[in-house]
């Protein structure tokens, strides 16, 4: 059977479902099953299918139950009748999602299937701010998808895109979020059995905020001259003063402006990487006090209005002496996203030794590049989801950044979300070829998905995003000082990788055949750019990619899916770098 998550038990009985096709009776049914339910084939004269919660009749008579076990379901599947039991409405839920993955079968076996999570809370983190803005469209096609995977929670990493009084001016170039939309998306998720928890940058990556005239003298760095490499810029020199007072009050009305759009009761202040209070340490000062001080303020604020306060635990990490500062219903939000499982196991048992309530957060390693890498995502998002269990982390929030202006597509970022949602749901799961062929069969819809994505992978290995974006602004804005290359040999070998990878996946059509047009997209990508790079060292190359046509088929996709948002930037850096080459 092709199911993702991998359900904790099933046998299988003698024959098989009469007919793919359902009937249930609507009378009593929360409006949440009653939609599930009609994304499956429906039929006056389907199988009968009923539903039992808790002992009582949704649709149907008693009910079967799993104490103790959260979400728990059990699904009966005879040749002429179908019974979901289950301990809660999620629980339903998730049975009729595994009814549906099961109805992509040619025959649905007769069997009796008991599943429940291993975690409770099973998350997506998706970057929102750092240059691609999805359509309410895309952002809804998400959900659905978290949904189909069993997924319960869902964030959006926020920095200025949102209708903030504070950044305003920025609104036409970056685009943003209004208050409407959110509370559409709010109203979406709980349509799926998915908290939508706010999440906003209130301490470090407040870079576009404090580049505002009436906000720079609240920089840390307060020297900061903005630099040229805009995309490298905002990752660092963005933190706010801690020991200016007007900071905590400029944070206060974001929070205000934003955390009253949701529902859920917890708010994650993020609070990670606030690398310039090392100027602090510089001076003398105690950078983890001055870090928790501020942090606690914060904290406070939030926990006013009734929310749980969620956090990324990375600075108290470094200064693990104020962790015990901090009350213990704060849930930490523990993220590491190498391979080294050694430092990761360190991370996570430090953590647990404190006491306090952590996630962890792996990724799905697409930031800085057109596609996930896969190898380092499957090692990430595998072992930091086991060593979690191991140190009884209370969830999973598996992350998905948008850095060096989110050249990545949605949909090549999304193998990771669904191993992060099948291991958050059944740790002891590999990604082996008996999960590859469900992802194949669920996902792509095509025998040739995940083959195709370790492809273009490893075809990306050869050449960087952020090499071409440094010798971009190296070229235009630093008389080339500091451009690297790749050889020659690498470049010729990304042109024919390229090329067999487009006569192949030309000649297929998948089942979700988007996926199979964004690697076609990223992989003639990737040829542009050993093209550009060649070019730019001096090497004569035939091109393989007519880069014009690539740049505006690449633009197209942007724009079937998301605001223009910062696209701008990335056609700048294109069409500037195919002018130097041309000239």
């Amino acid at each position: 059977m092709n199911l993702i998550p991998k359900v904790k038990e099933f046998s299988t009985q003698e024959g098989f479902l009469a007919k793919k096709e359902i009937c249930f009776v609507e009378t009593g049914l929360d409006d949440r099953l009653i939609s599930a339910l009609r994304k499956l084939p429906c039929s006056p004269d389907g199988v009968k299918l009923e539903i039992f919660i808790e002992n009582e009749r949704l649709c149907g008579g008693a009910g079967v139950l799993e104490a103790g076990r959260r979400e728990y379901y059990e699904l009966k599947i005879l040749a002429e009748y179908i019974e979901i039991s289950a301990n809660s409405l999620a629980g339903v839920f998730y049975a009729i999602q595994t009814l549906r993955q099961l109805f992509k079968e040619e025959k649905v076996p007769c069997m009796l299937i008991k599943d429940w999570p291993d975690f409770a809370h099973r998350g997506f983190y998706h970057d929102v701010t750092r240059g691609k803005i999805p359509t309410m469209e895309t952002l809804k096609k998400l959900i659905d998808d978290m949904a189909f995977y069993k997924l319960n929670s869902l964030q959006l990493y926020i920095e200025h895109v949102f209708e903030f009084e504070e950044t305003k001016a920025l609104r036409e170039s970056a685009g943003y979020l209004r208050a409407e939309e959110i509370r559409e998306l709010d109203a979406y998720c709980r349509e799926n059995f998915i908290e939508f928890i706010p999440s906003l940058s209130t301490f470090g990556h407040l870079y576009e905020l404090l580049q505002q005239p009436q906000f720079r003298h609240l920089q840390v760095v307060k020297d900061y001259t903005p630099e040229a490499n805009f995309w490298q810029a905002r990752m660092h020199h963005h933190t706010i003063d801690p020991l200016n007072p007007e900071s905590i009050e400029v944070i206060k009305s974001m929070i205000d402006q934003y955390a009253p759009h949701f529902t859920s009761d917890s708010f994650n202040i993020c609070c990670d990487e606030t690398f310039d209070l090392n100027r602090y340490g510089e001076e003398g000062f105690e950078v983890g006090k001055i870090y928790v001080d501020f942090v606690k303020k914060i904290i406070a604020h939030v926990q006013e209005k009734g929310k749980t306060v969620m956090m990324w635990a990375d600075i108290l990490l470094q200064h693990p002496e104020t962790i015990k500062e901090l009350s213990d219903d704060i849930i930490f939000l523990n993220w590491y996203y190498h391979e080294n499982t050694d430092e990761m196991e360190k991370k996570i048992a430090l953590m647990a030794q404190s006491g306090k309530k952590q996630f962890v957060c792996p990724g799905t390693t697409t930031w800085n590049y057109l596609c996930e890498r896969v190898k380092v995502a499957e090692t990430n998002i595998t072992k930091m989801i086991e060593i979690g269990h191991k140190y009884g982390a209370e969830g999973v929030l598996n992350t998905n950044w948008g850095d060096w202006g989110n050249p990545c597509s949605m949909e090549l970022g999304m193998y990771g979300m669904v191993l992060g949602a099948e291991k958050s749901w059944s740790v002891e799961t590999e990604p082996d070829d008996a999960f590859y062929g469900a992802v194949n069969k669920l996902l792509y819809g095509s025998e040739t998905g995940v083959k195709s994505l370790m492809e273009l992978s490893a075809m990306h290995e050869h050449v960087a995003w952020t090499r071409v974006c440094h010798n971009y602004f190296a070229h235009r804005y630093a008389n080339g000082e500091g451009m690297k290359f790749i050889s020659l040999d690498e470049v010729k070998l990304v042109q024919k990788a390229y090329t067999e990878f487009l006569n192949r996946l030309s000649e297929e059509r998948w089942g979700n055949d988007e996926f199979r047009k964004e690697m076609l997209i990223a992989a003639e990508g990737l040829c542009v750019m050993a093209e550009i790079l060649a070019g730019m060292a001096g090497d004569k190359v035939e091109p393989m990619a007519d880069h014009a046509a690539w740049l505006e088929r690449y633009r197209e996709s942007w724009l079937r899916k998301n605001q223009p948002s910062e696209l701008y930037r990335i056609e700048e850096m294109f069409e500037y770098l195919q002018f130097v080459i041309d000239r």
